[in-house]
């Protein structure tokens, strides 16, 4: 729940279904379930429901011919009971598991009685403060009627190519509101007693530049809405209506049980984490601080949004948006055995959120730019936090989810319209950074451009597609080395690619994204990666090059020209068929001290080209020896070396915690007990650094230095902002382990990220 709602039109914004929902009661709802059902019934049924919505999805991706639906799985089919609680939803973008449940809810209370929820019906909403992430993101729901009640409800979510506003394909980094973007569409009965209303539809699409492309969206919604109806009225049929309720019902009290089990092996706490996006609008140069705090009480996990700045220009997500981002990391993380059955986990989830915020935004704020920019980094927030709570669990399994911040935590949407080569208008963005850096676990090394961990099928588009697609061509796709975050175990690489216009003389782009100046954070001491980077070659002369070389520029230094940096909030920038842009995605941080690394898992990069030589050096402490074979004894003693300037003039002896009944609750910290009294002390040298209720960084030995120093592709932040932010690194005073790092403003405390209660 919010602090407070805001009242537009009569209605409440942001939509907060109350615990009774307010139904008209013509409209009779099938509550019935078996109490008991047998087990080979339950795991026929189970199944048989995951494999409506695997259908349910691959149809949707069979009609809809739209590259951000096939490549960037940009939509999640679910199964929802009569109430519109979650039964089970599919394995596509799983931060859209809050939308269509939001959806049928207020559908429910404001619709039932006018005008009225019958057979055959579909509802469409994009409304972000009602059952959307944003207005690009467009919710279908459909009921599913069994002798006259509503049984259970079918829906999904879907990213259209263009809904209108003021900038092609929907996001306008310049919006001063929500009228600046493609209208909001509270929910409306697009489809009537299984009849698509013309009238509405031409309303619809009238909006689009692309109108076609999103009639054929609506249909692909539509027809994954009718294949799933059709295959639970045949799953009806066959094993009625008690059984299939009581397996829904099963579903979801299973997957509370799973989840209230794994809580109790996590002692009561609260963990924060914080991160930064840049430019309300493009003539701003300030940095806003979003902020997600994760509090455990028992049976219950609290997420609030303490200390989030006030909404601001392009950056906002409405509440809906907000827990959705949450919940995606909460089924990773927590319930990867539970078929993706959110319902159980949100029984015991509360979110505590202030309006007006930009995790939650009060009417009418702009919204259009949410799921690239404030809900992705709201994941990999989510995930940070979620990490330290498992962190400090005795399950073992559980403990193996614990991961640094994702890459790609902020999506880089590099757009571009113009004429196509066959003569066309288009517009579209680009799906590369679908292929982001997987994070640094506490067990093993992020997967280098490997996808998210809320899409498990992501995949990178083919270049030979775009090609044939859009008017561009592309120079090069390659993997940064070195751009993941150094840690025990590295985050993983990101990737970069480059382009020209190809059969047209210009394109205009626009980008809109976040953690250009300042990177997400590490965990645990881990290093933070590179930062998110677009670059315009001004008279690259790729043509040229490729007639008189025969050969395709590999990189940046290939080309000839000179650099122009985009803010990363940019409108109208021309390229002409003599320019190149490039763009390069975050990478995903790095866990634990990066002094703490396997030497043969540095030699392994070195020999991949993962990381260079150079940046090995200087982040790993290692040194070299003949044949690029490392030293094991000459590494060693500089890595103490650099253990000791860490602390240097600030070293002190600390009081040994004893042996006994401590835990690890970090990578680097113990929770024990000594005299009577409950510490916190190093992992590795076992000195005692405070007393457990207080903040373990002030008893460090803190560094500050340039964010430069975090990652060799990180650019100056004063290329883009005003503030100076700094790097700061918390080490144990009695040996030098890198506890934690983060970067703040200047000035800023820092955050208190561990409280066992």
């Amino acid at each position: 729940m919010v602090s407070k709602t805001v009242s537009w039109d009569g209605i409440n914004y942001p939509y907060i279904p109350p615990r009774d929902l307010k139904i008209d009661p013509k409209l009779q709802l099938h509550s019935k379930a078996d109490k008991k059902v047998d087990a080979v019934t339950y795991e026929v049924l189970r199944h048989a429901m995951w494999n409506v919505n695997l259908e349910h999805g691959n149809t949707i991706m069979k009609i809809s011919g739209s590259p951000i639906c096939a490549y960037g799985h940009d939509f999640n089919p679910c199964l929802l009971d009569e109430k519109g609680d979650f039964v089970i939803f599919g394995p596509f973008l799983q931060y859209l598991s809050s939308a269509a449940s939001s959806a049928v809810k207020w559908t429910l209370e404001h619709r039932s009685e006018n005008p009225g929820i019958e057979d055959g019906d579909i509802f469409l909403t994009n409304d972000p403060w009602v059952g959307a992430t944003h207005q690009s993101d467009v919710t279908v729901i459909a009921p599913v009627f069994w002798e006259g009640k509503l049984f259970c409800w079918v829906g999904n979510t879907l990213h259209q190519w263009d809904l209108g506003g003021t900038a092609p394909g929907g996001f306008n980094p310049m919006a001063a509101d929500v009228f600046w973007e493609a209208g909001c569409i509270p929910p409306i009965k697009i489809v009537e007693g299984g009849v698509l209303r013309r009238d509405l539809e031409e309303e619809y699409i009238r909006r689009s530049r692309m109108p076609q492309l999103v009639a054929l969206d609506l249909r692909a919604e539509i027809s994954g809405c009718n294949i799933a109806r059709e295959r639970i009225l045949g799953l009806l049929k066959r094993y009625g209506a008690g059984s299939l309720k009581g397996v829904m019902r099963k579903l979801q009290d299973d997957s509370e049980k799973a989840f209230v089990k794994r809580l109790r092996t996590i002692p009561d706490g609260t963990w924060r984490e914080s991160a930064w996006i840049e430019l309300a609008h493009p003539s701003d140069r300030h940095i806003y601080r979003n902020s997600l705090t994760l509090t455990k009480k028992g049976d219950k996990l609290i997420f609030s949004n303490e200390g989030t700045d006030p909404q601001a220009g392009t950056l906002n997500c409405t509440a809906v948006a907000w827990r959705g981002a949450i919940a995606s990391m909460i089924c990773a993380q927590m319930l990867f055995d539970q078929m993706f059955v959110v319902e159980g986990a949100y029984r015991h989830m509360e979110f505590e959120a202030t309006p007006g915020t930009i995790t939650c935004a009060t009417y009418p704020a702009a919204v259009s730019a949410a799921p690239a920019l404030t809900l992705l980094q709201t994941i990999a927030l989510a995930g940070l936090v979620i990490s330290k709570m498992l962190a400090c669990s005795t399950d073992e399994t559980l403990r193996t989810e614990v991961q640094s911040s994702m890459g790609c935590a902020m999506y880089p949407i590099a757009a571009f319209s113009g004429t196509d080569q066959r003569g066309n208008p288009c517009t579209s963005f680009f799906l590369d950074p679908v292929g982001a850096a997987l994070a640094g676990l506490s067990w093993r090394d992020g997967v280098d451009t490997g996808g998210w961990p809320w899409d498990l099928q992501s995949t990178m588009p083919n270049v030979e597609e775009q090609e044939w697609f859009y008017p561009i061509l592309y120079l090069w796709r390659r993997e940064l080395a070195d751009a993941g975050g150094a840690g025990k175990f590295r985050g993983g690489n990101p990737g970069e690619f480059a382009f020209i216009p190809h059969k047209t003389d210009r394109l205009t782009l626009f980008t809109a994204t976040g953690h250009a100046a300042v990177p997400p954070p590490g965990l645990f001491g881990g290093m933070p990666p590179s930062t998110t980077r677009y670059t315009v070659r001004r008279g690259a002369n790729a043509r040229q090059l490729m007639t008189s070389t025969g050969k395709f520029p590999a990189r940046l230094a290939d080309l000839e020209g000179t650099n122009e940096y985009p803010a990363p909030k940019s409108f109208n920038i021309p390229q002409t068929a003599d320019d190149a842009f490039i763009v390069a995605w975050a990478g995903a941080g790095g866990y634990g001290d990066p002094l703490e690394r396997d030497s043969q898992r540095i030699e392994h990069d070195i020999l991949h080209g993962n990381v260079t030589k150079g940046w090995a050096e200087k982040i790993y402490g290692v040194v070299f020896g003949g044949k690029g074979v490392i030293d094991r004894k000459a590494s060693e003693a500089r890595r103490a070396e650099i253990r000791r300037e860490r602390i240097a003039g600030k070293s002190r002896q600390l009081a040994a915690l004893s042996g006994g009944q401590d835990r690890q609750v970090a990578e680097g910290l113990l929770l024990g007990e000594e005299n009577g009294r409950r510490v916190l002390a190093c992992r590795k040298c076992r000195g005692i650094l405070c007393g457990a209720e207080e903040n373990y960084k002030t008893s460090c030995v803190t560094s500050s230095g340039p964010a430069t120093s975090a990652n060799p592709h990180i650019l100056d932040p004063r290329q883009y902002i005003e503030e100076d932010v700094v790097f700061l690194q918390h080490a144990c005073p009695g040996c030098g382990l890198l506890l934690q790092s983060e970067l703040l403003r200047r000035g800023d405390a820092p955050i208190w990220d561990l409280q066992i209660a």
